[in-house]
């Protein structure tokens, strides 16, 4: 019998999407369209990992980036986490294992791309979400609004990045070609709009803006101002629940066009229905949360599997996803600072985490051991 041949040619209608400097020095371009991110013009499929370098001693980087670039990794994602910078007002902390700037070129030379996750609140399972206690005491309920004298803060704290990065971005021949804005935020679209100004009139440019694509907004964001990414994790440490895999986390073990995990931050979130924005479909499905493993927490230890992780990414690749984004793909160490850094009952968070230890069961372990799941993922990579 012969075989039937259903051709199928995608087309992707033009946008008009309100991001940053496409082109670097030697002319190569990154942009995006409806059905994926581009690279000089052509279809990009990028692979993404994060790692935190104020959680790794810096006289490793170089060798756990070759790491995650042996491991098909192409763009190295991170959080910087102000309260790691500026635990006292005032004071800025860009040294020794805190060296943005260092890690940013370390990651340049050894062939990876870097997405700067900026905050100012990031989560991350930090101390606040990572705003310096300062920032908490002085602003309490103001801070994630466009208060003036919170976003005086935030502009100072930027414009601190930016002087770190200067020289590293995409269109001065560096390797940052992304910045996130802000995580897990679900108040007035216009304070994403205002961060991410912010963040540009310090300097702070790049070909791509993202914002994670959870949970809703409380008033819908312009289209094409901010790349909504999205994640899946097989298990969570956040969840009050003995059952395995409760909730919603199996339908991250089944293909579909939904791309918003309602399994995602139910401790901050709570449970919710999962639903896509009604403009989801203009942009390309990007991720930079696949659970690359899980924390484990004092009320909830989770054993991951490695063929959970592998068949959670495959999933998302069958769904229709092109960039899978790893969170975590490295693991490490909190830093030693002032007060215990880790998230906490204690500071009015949900989740009690270890003081030190951020491994998060990671294809790449905290010590940089590799795991089965960092060769099942090279695998895939390839």
């Amino acid at each position: 019998m012969p075989r039937l041949t259903i051709p199928f040619t995608p087309v992707a209608t033009a946008e008009t999407y309100q991001l940053g400097t496409t082109q670097n020095p030697a002319g190569s371009t990154i942009g995006v369209d409806p059905l994926s991110l581009r690279l000089d013009g052509e279809r990009w499929m990028p692979v993404m990992g994060e790692f935190h370098y104020t959680r790794f001693p810096a006289a490793g980087w170089r060798e756990e980036l070759l790491k995650m670039r042996a491991g098909g990794i192409d763009a190295v994602a991170t959080y910087v986490f102000w309260i790691h910078h500026e635990e006292v007002e005032g004071e800025f902390n860009w040294t020794g294992d805190r060296d943005l700037r260092r890690f940013v070129a370390a990651a340049g030379e050894v062939g990876l791309k870097v997405v700067a996750r900026l905050g100012p609140w990031c989560h991350g399972e930090v101390r606040n979400g990572g705003l310096p206690d300062w920032v908490v005491e002085s602003f309490g309920d103001a801070a994630r609004t466009d208060a003036p004298a919170y976003l005086e803060s935030v502009r100072r704290h930027f414009g601190a990045i930016a002087a770190q990065l200067d020289g590293l971005l995409w269109k001065q021949g560096g390797p940052i070609v992304a910045f996130q804005i802000e995580n897990e935020y679900g108040g007035p679209a216009e304070h994403l709009l205002t961060l991410k100004r912010l963040a540009r009139e310090v300097g702070l440019d790049a070909p791509l803006y993202t914002r994670t694509g959870w949970p809703d907004l409380a008033t819908p964001l312009p289209f094409g101002e901010l790349l909504p990414l999205y994640g899946a994790y097989p298990e969570g440490f956040w969840d009050r629940d003995l059952a395995p895999m409760p909730g919603f986390y199996p339908a991250g073990f089944r293909f579909s066009p939904l791309r918003t995990d309602a399994a995602i931050a139910t401790d901050l979130l709570g449970e919710r229905a999962a639903a896509d924005a009604a403009d989801t479909t203009r942009y390309p499905f990007l991720t930079c949360e696949l659970g690359g493993g899980m924390m484990s927490s004092y009320h909830r230890r989770i054993r991951i599997d490695p063929r959970d992780i592998e068949s959670v990414v495959l999933t998302k690749l069958g769904s229709g996803g092109n960039l899978p984004g790893y969170y975590m793909y490295h693991g490490g160490l909190n830093p030693d600072g002032l007060t215990s850094l880790q998230e906490s009952q204690a500071t009015h968070y949900w989740n009690d985490l270890p003081e030190k230890n951020y491994d998060f069961q990671a294809p790449l372990g905290a010590a940089g051991q590799l795991r089965p799941h960092y060769h099942r993922l090279r695998r895939l990579h390839l």
